[in-house]
């Protein structure tokens, strides 16, 4: 899989969103500002929080959890996932794992996390766990999954899995707060989404 994201790289960085990049430096260059709404505002649209009809209630919680990981350092996501799992996401009491959201939170304190969401989760066949399961079933299946993204972007790196396409991106785009983890990220997300998005028929990505 790694090797069609290197052969396909021009075609995967033109499919890649003008402001990914610049909002996303903007993010990490004004976390100091993380109190303001304006900030806020710009963090929930740019990791999806809006989109996902997040109650105030939770987002508050949430913010509170970012502040908290700032100043004291890295949280544990299954701990932050029970934690989050407390405050109802909707205004109508539904609670519910936020797995995609608390690995973005444990980005933003630590560059260096892999980020959690349904285009990684597809690129790598990760079945969620089932609902039916315990609440520390589901946090635990979660973890495992954090930890393998951890290990397998760490062998990435290592080995020189990505290299060229990450060197074509850095050069297109010019990020000034990417780590190579959220340029592995940005890669497959694109990757992904464009597959997903007739890709293939469209002769846009090839295999081989």
């Amino acid at each position: 899989m790694y090797h069609l994201i290197n052969t396909n790289i021009d075609q995967i960085l033109q499919s890649i969103e003008k402001d990914h990049v610049p909002y996303y430096d903007y993010l990490i260059q004004n976390i100091d500002r993380l109190q303001t709404p304006s900030y806020r505002a710009a963090y929930k649209n740019y990791w999806g929080l809006y989109a996902a009809l997040l109650s105030e209630d939770f987002c508050g919680v949430y913010f509170g959890q970012l502040q908290a990981g700032l100043r004291g350092g890295m949280p544990q996501i299954g701990a932050l996932l029970k934690e989050l799992y407390n405050t109802p996401t909707h205004k109508n009491g539904r609670k519910s794992l936020q797995f995609s959201f608390c690995s973005k939170l444990c980005h933003m304190v630590d560059r260096q996390t892999p980020i959690y969401d349904s285009r990684i989760r597809d690129f790598y066949f990760f079945t969620e766990p089932d609902r039916k399961l315990s609440l520390q079933q589901r946090v635990n299946g979660y973890v495992y999954f954090h930890d393998f993204l951890i290990d397998e972007y760490h062998r990435v790196l290592i080995e020189g899995l990505l290299s060229r396409s990450i060197q074509a991106f850095r050069q297109r785009y010019r990020p000034k707060h990417f780590t190579d983890i959220k340029v592995i990220d940005s890669l497959i997300w694109a990757f992904t989404n464009l597959s997903k998005s007739g890709g293939l028929s469209d002769r846009k990505i090839v295999y081989c």
